[in-house]
């Protein structure tokens, strides 16, 4: 165990992953950690302020909706931040065991770094937050701005959020050590072959299935526990239903890969299938924010479609319009991170074949398309089906007339081109880091 801290700080050396593969993780932990404590500050400012009390507890109602809404994108970017702080390095740590290192001497080296650099990205996301802070206590609820009080969040509070984010960094890191404990060499020679996950799929889509039947039914399960425990248990299933969305997320992937590179017509078709069908997890991990917007997209835009029909009813439907917006918003921002943060690492994970392809004489034109390829084809499911799962879990609440409202619609309609547009925007500002990795291996 002495030698975990030197080679702790020696393996963080960016090597020739560059600057990027450390400062990238420290980025996604900040943006985590300042969005999470802005939005810990508002549902507890709507859960605690006296102004609330007159709604009967409404407010309360819809800032956890929020909250379950942006913590899974939030949990999520925060988890793929770490496991680019331990992937990065998966070659040199098997490389390590081989040499003798023991797995607890493993499992405490990137452990440790992640830790390290989870605490440095959470530490700087509060002071992000604190330069948020003037600007979301302008937010204008309850009739005016709010004020930076009421959206501030109490030390104890803050310190809860820190902790989370820390521990996300340390378990995500040590979960992702597996392959290099168990099987170093196949890791080191990365023969391991892609595991079938048609298990994940079948369950998740039965599961699913029962969510969906709940929620359809929920009058009857509202009669039987109570109105409180109801909008509980309504929480829980939009919750769960985002889970398994990224469950059974990677086999459709995986199967959209194959079929792709049994029809293939050009290399770059072929090669973004075989991609996909061996890759089906990372890709999914790329573009699952997508299908987290999509699904807040529906829910949002039911909810501007209320406030927009009781748009007589006072300052509350109001609050819940900005209270849309702002989500949405959020959900933008967290998209924004998690592309760039999931296509530049993409970039430094699969230098080998981007070399490998080179050698082999692939065109410059042919290998952008074929990682084009890898991003929009799982884009385009994740989009699908986010909206759709959102449908499906929506209109029993709201009612389908609300979601085929013009401004529902439209709102739906404004994020697939927004969220396309951002992920060939990012996809696009790799170019110059794949034309680097091509150059130093000419």
């Amino acid at each position: 165990m002495s030698a975990v801290v030197p080679l702790t700080r020696l393996l963080s050396r960016p090597a020739r992953q560059g600057r990027a593969a450390i400062a990238l993780p420290v980025v996604a932990f900040a943006v985590t950690t300042a969005l999470l404590l802005v939005v810990a500050g508002g549902a507890r400012m709507f859960l605690v302020d006296p102004r609330t009390a007159d709604e009967g507890g409404f407010y309360g109602i819809l800032a956890v909706l929020a909250l379950v809404l942006l913590a899974v994108p939030l949990v999520t970017l925060g988890a793929a931040a770490a496991r680019l702080t331990s992937r990065r390095r998966n070659d040199r740590l098997a490389t390590l065991r081989l040499l003798g290192a023991s797995g607890r001497e493993l499992w405490s080296l990137t452990v440790l770094e992640a830790t390290v650099i989870a605490a440095a990205g959470a530490v700087a996301g509060v002071v992000l937050y604190g330069a948020l802070l003037p600007l979301v206590g302008l937010l204008p609820f309850f009739g005016g701005p709010v004020g930076i009080a009421a959206v501030a969040v109490d030390p104890l509070l803050g310190a809860a959020v820190l902790a989370a984010v820390v521990l996300i960094g340390a378990v995500s890191a040590a979960a992702s050590l597996r392959r290099v404990t168990v099987t170093p060499l196949g890791v080191r020679t990365r023969s391991e072959a892609p595991p079938k996950k048609t298990a994940a799929f079948v369950t998740g889509g039965i599961l699913i299935v029962g969510v969906v039947a709940l929620v359809s039914n929920f009058s009857v399960v509202g009669e039987l526990v109570g109105p409180a425990v109801s909008v509980a248990v309504l929480l829980a299933l939009f919750a769960g239903a985002l889970g398994l969305l990224n469950l059974i997320g990677a086999p459709i992937i995986a199967a959209r890969g194959r079929a792709m590179a049994r029809r293939a017509r050009t290399a770059a078709q072929l090669v973004a299938g075989r991609e996909l069908a061996a890759h089906a997890g990372p890709a999914w991990r790329r573009v699952s924010g997508m299908a987290l917007v999509s699904f807040i997209a529906v829910v949002a835009g039911s909810g501007l479609a209320i406030a927009d029909v009781a748009s007589e009813a006072g300052p509350l439907m109001a609050d819940i319009r900005t209270g849309v917006l702002v989500t949405l918003g959020i959900a933008f921002v967290l998209l924004a991170c998690a592309v760039g943060v999931t296509q530049a690492a993409s970039v430094l994970e699969e230098r080998e074949l981007i070399v490998g392809l080179d050698r082999l004489g692939i065109p410059e034109a042919e290998l952008r398309r074929a990682r084009r390829l890898t991003v929009m084809v799982p884009l385009r499911w994740a989009a699908v089906g986010g909206a759709a799962l959102g449908l499906m879990l929506a209109a029993p609440v709201v009612g389908i007339s609300l979601l085929v409202a013009p401004l529902a619609v439209l709102t739906i309609v404004l994020t697939f081109a927004a969220g396309f547009a951002l992920v060939a925007a990012a996809l696009a500002s790799t170019r110059p880091i794949v034309n680097g990795i091509r150059r130093s291996a000419a």
